[in-house]
């Protein structure tokens, strides 16, 4: 018994020394370095995740800088805040420096700097050295916009049924559109332009600052929208033109021209949406053609930017298609030499019923418009694909001679025997007189009456009343506008096409109508004679926009790098009111193919 006492004594205190000796050992640097070696040993290894050897004496601080803004006006104050760390655990010391502008005041890691009075981009940097005289750095880049102005004036065509009773100049094809909403989102300012179409932001007095913006344009159902740049010069306007021409059901068409659309001139950009819930949103991976050009729409805002092969202004069919929506075709849409086409359109869910009439979207002539071709043709755009089998079997239309007080009235079928109808596709309708309006002459034009139906089965809006008065131009000799190639030009496609642009319509059968046309190779000599019948077998022969371009395109490519004569010997080619071609028999050029 005794024994056993003894032993718990000694077994008790074993266990003090050794309690004793942990709590002695946990405070010492000894214990410490068993437990840590890295933290006891500056070159000890650390080997978080990694194999590569690193010591506390090769790391440096890291330096991280934040601020409220990129983008300041001149002479702002922008408050800068650095974060600076030395994995090392030591201290870290910053210190601030500007390319230009000034640090005014610096209050440990914050900085404030002043901005200068140009427009300009700014670097800001932060150097943060730790104890062991390691430094980093940091780059803030700060853009100063400032003192510049962003001006952009908002027409519409005149064809347009919306804006075709605008009393304005009557030899102006567009008009100035008035109450637009104009909407600059990066910056958060809405205007709205006047009675010149005209609306100018301040730039940087706005609420916030931006470096670009979306802008974003609406007027009655229409509705685009494109980006712009906000760097300019120092106390500079951007300014920028939009022209909306006649849309289609959900589809809205503008061109626009200016400072903001240097490098995209002659191009298309289709924006794809839909409406969800009442809220429009974008549509990506949908198909849009442009001619023979193709792209899909982006994922993140449903755009698309495509080239044209239009040489000049002129216009291009267009169409969008996706799985599970409606396909959108048989539209035109304008293309300039200097502007960008911008299209905004609505995708609906197949299967879905639009709630809207049918619409007409423009005429020609539009009201007021003078030099109106003797020849003609009117034309109806219509907003949807029409149902052409139909078009005129409930229909009241009368024209008036108004010097001479004569009226003609026509219903239904009756139309058919005064014009000559072709569809230019299935939204355009052309109405050629079958005999010549009277030269400088005022004449007025009212539809009553006109139930159609679209291809959807939508029946044709009541246009009870749409009536217009224009003038005839003085129909003299049709004239050639252009030629392509012209003489001397080299680099010439092997295929060409050869164009010929005329002033007004043409009658295409009139072409072979004694026609001698001589095609010499210069470098050989060797000489071709066509006349109506040959033409036909080594060219293509095509009528454009209306029958005002002729387009040739030989079967068989020319020799590369080869010399061309071409000259028109003769031909009876005439207008569409039969006056002759001034000049055309005289017709020559000379030219030279491109290389293989």
């Amino acid at each position: 018994m005794k024994t056993q006492n003894i032993v718990k004594q000694l077994l008790y205190v074993t266990i003090c020394l050794l309690t004793v000796t942990l709590i002695a050992g946990c405070t010492s640097a000894n214990s410490i370095n068993s437990l840590n070696p890295a933290a006891a040993d500056p070159e000890a290894e650390l080997n978080i995740g990694d194999t590569t050897k690193t010591t506390t004496t090769d790391l440096k601080p890291v330096v991280n800088i934040y601020a409220a803004s990129n983008v300041v006006g001149p002479e702002a104050e922008l408050m800068l805040r650095a974060e600076a760390i030395d994995p090392a655990g030591g201290q870290v010391t910053v210190e601030w420096e500007a390319d230009a502008g000034n640090i005014i005041s610096t209050d440990g890691s914050k900085a404030v700097w002043k901005a200068p009075t140009q427009s300009s981009s700014n670097i800001i940097t932060c150097v943060a050295t730790d104890v062991r005289g390691g430094t980093a750095r940091a780059d803030y880049t700060v853009d100063v916009v400032g003192n510049s102005t962003y001006r952009l004036t908002i027409c519409a065509d005149r064809t347009s049924v919306l804006t075709g009773r605008i009393s304005a100049d009557s030899t102006s094809p567009v008009v100035p559109i008035g109450g637009a909403r104009i909407e600059l989102t990066a910056i958060g300012e809405v205007g709205v332009s006047d009675s010149n179409g005209m609306v100018e932001f301040n730039i940087d007095q706005a609420q916030a600052l931006a470096t670009s913006t979306l802008v974003v344009v609406k007027h009655l159902g229409w509705e685009v929208s494109y980006n712009v740049s906000l760097l300019v010069g120092d106390g500079l306007r951007i300014i920028d033109e939009l022209t909306f021409y006649p849309g289609y059901d959900g589809v809205s068409v503008a061109v626009a021209r200016g400072d903001s659309f240097m490098f995209r001139r002659g191009m298309i950009e289709v924006t794809a949406v839909e409406n969800s819930a009442g809220v429009f949103k974008p549509v990506a991976e949908v198909t849009i053609d442009a001619g023979a050009n193709q792209a899909l729409s982006d994922a993140g805002n449903g755009r698309a930017s495509l080239s044209t092969n239009i040489v000049g202004n002129g216009e291009t069919s267009i169409r969008l298609a996706r799985g599970g929506y409606q396909t959108i075709e048989d539209y035109f849409v304008p293309i300039s030499v200097d502007g960008l086409t911008l299209v905004n359109a609505q995708l609906a869910k197949v299967g879905s019923i639009s709630e809207l009439d049918a619409i007409i979207s423009w005429t020609r002539p539009y009201n007021n418009q003078t030099a109106f071709p003797v020849s003609g043709p009117f034309e109806i755009g219509f907003g949807q694909p029409m149902e052409k089998s139909s078009i005129f079997n409930d229909i009241s239309l009368m024209i008036q001679d108004k010097s001479r007080g004569t009226l003609i009235a026509l219903s239904g079928t009756q139309i058919e025997q005064h014009f000559r109808p072709v569809w230019k596709s299935g939204t355009v309708l052309q109405l050629f007189p079958k005999q010549a309006l009277s030269a400088s002459t005022r004449y007025s034009m009212l539809i009553s009456r006109w139930n159609a139906r679209a291809t959807d089965g939508r029946m044709l809006k009541t246009y009870e009343g749409l009536y217009g008065e224009f003038i005839t131009d003085a129909d003299p000799s049709p004239t050639i506008v252009s030629t392509s190639p012209k003489n001397g030009d080299t680099d010439i496609g092997r295929s060409g096409p050869f164009a010929i642009r005329f002033d007004r319509s043409m009658k295409p059968n009139s072409l072979y109508d004694n026609l001698k046309i001589e095609i010499t190779n210069l470098d050989s000599g060797a000489k071709m004679v066509l006349d109506g019948t040959s033409l036909r077998s080594n060219f293509a022969v095509k009528w454009k926009e209306s029958n005002t371009l002729l387009e040739l395109v030989p079967y068989r490519m020319l020799r590369a790098g080869g010399a061309y004569l071409i000259r028109l010997k003769e031909c009876n080619l005439v207008s569409e009111s039969g006056k002759k071609v001034f000049g055309f028999e005289n017709l020559w050029g000379q030219f030279k193919t491109g290389g293989l």
